[in-house]
């Protein structure tokens, strides 16, 4: 229960801040003329989202990291000039700051962060199943109210986002949902940076590398600091909920205030406890969570002459075997070689374009099984992409030698980063 809680929030916490506070604020702002492309962008982006899962679940054909390097090539200049024109329109009236061009950015907006932070949630139900004996029983029910749980929680905070933004004044809010777009912002440039390294779509140079790694460890405190954000619109509510006149001409408009006011200061502190709960899963449950599987610690191996030789006879008894090379630049790159059948053998990074380099994978009862979300390997599509496979890893097999070379090991050091 507790890996699919932590998964789904994991994902879609990042996105459920700027998507609960944009709409409240354009709410504030009078800009009601921007319901109708956020509802179509996000339904826009559910579709591409669960277009990109088919694809990645039944063939081969995408390659999830030029996909995601693809939508964050709309969306990062998307959520730059929409706040340019919020910007530069916050002194025009609601019907002119909601412009054609404003309008069309925040459908562009909408569908591309449907699009980024969606399809996992569409491939996370496909694992439900797998490695549960009985598909009717505690453990699968388990598994199902973690992950719907995580949808809750995450569409929680994205609502009560929007009813707390909703309700501060636009001088507060803007500068906010601009701090809260900026940390999603750099959180997307480090991951884009990451692939175009990874893929070898930039130059490879030791200052790169450097550069990488150092921001790829604060992506964890960015997500964070992304909360701490989310959490403004509500401590500034609560701070000025003793400031609000009772108002009104009469008892049932004095009432009336006094019921919006109650209101706001309810959404203002589900936003604060659903966010320190989200931040008490990430924390402290990833902690808990991580401690139920202790991996043995890989093999190191050595190479010459830029191929790692491992005998066949060490890897042929059908059990997992992990192995870890350190890179030139200090990397542990992490990888698995397991025998399939008499002439088989599967060979793959200790890492999946679904869960990362996060976990890796060990052996329970014979099987192959994910750390990080549990799931169970079919040892025959170990060396096939797909799923929470194991990254292939190329090889071959000479003089009863399995033969790795350096090279494609050095060019998935940007995934252990």
């Amino acid at each position: 229960m507790l890996h699919f809680l932590i998964l789904v929030a994991e994902t879609l916490l990042p996105v459920a801040v700027p998507a609960g506070m944009l709409p409240g604020f354009a709410r504030r702002r009078e800009l009601f003329e921007l319901r109708r492309p956020l509802g179509r962008g996000a339904a826009l982006g559910v579709l591409i989202a669960g277009t990109l899962a088919a694809l990645k679940l039944g063939t081969g054909f995408v390659v999830r990291e030029y996909y995601d390097l693809a939508v964050l090539g709309a969306m990062i200049p998307a959520e730059l000039l929409m706040l340019f024109l919020l910007f530069r329109s916050r002194s025009f009236p609601a019907e002119k700051a909601a412009s054609s061009l404003l309008r069309g950015v925040v459908l562009v907006l909408a569908a591309s962060w449907g699009a980024y932070y969606l399809p996992d949630i569409f491939i996370f139900p496909t694992h439900f199943a797998v490695g549960v004996v009985q598909v009717v029983s505690s453990e699968f029910v388990f598994i199902v109210a973690g992950y719907l749980a995580g949808l809750l929680l995450s569409l929680f905070v994205c609502r009560a986002l929007y009813a707390a933004s909703a309700a501060v004044p636009v001088r507060v809010m803007f500068p906010v949902l601009s701090a809260a777009v900026a940390v999603s912002v750099c959180r997307q440039l480090i991951t884009a940076g990451q692939i175009l390294l990874g893929r070898g779509l930039l130059p490879r140079s030791d200052t790169a590398l450097d550069l990488i790694i150092f921001l790829l460890d604060k992506v964890r405190p960015l997500f964070f600091c992304g909360l701490a954000v989310a959490a403004l619109p509500a401590v500034f509510l609560l701070a000025r909920s003793g400031d609000v006149p009772a108002g009104g001409n009469n008892p049932a408009e004095r009432r009336k205030t006094k019921y919006r006011r109650i209101r706001r200061m309810r959404w203002s502190k589900a936003v604060l406890a659903s966010l320190l709960l989200g931040v008490l899963l990430l924390t402290a449950g990833t902690h808990f969570d991580g401690k139920e599987v202790e991996l043995s610690p890989p093999a190191a191996t050595p190479a010459t002459e830029g191929l790692i030789r491992l005998p066949l006879s060490e890897v042929s008894d059908g059990a997992l075997h992990r192995y870890v090379y350190t890179s030139r630049k200090g990397v542990e790159i992490r990888y698995i070689v397991i025998k399939k059948s008499e002439s088989a053998y599967g060979v793959g990074l200790d890492a999946c374009d679904v869960c990362g380099a996060g976990g890796g994978y060990y052996e329970r009862k014979g099987q192959v099984v994910c750390t990080l979300c549990d799931v169970v390997m079919n040892k025959s599509t170990i060396g096939f992409a797909g799923g929470c496979n194991p990254v292939p890893l190329p090889f071959r097999i000479e003089g009863g030698l399995l033969l790795i070379s350096v090279e494609d090991l050095e060019a998935e050091a940007p995934r252990f980063m």
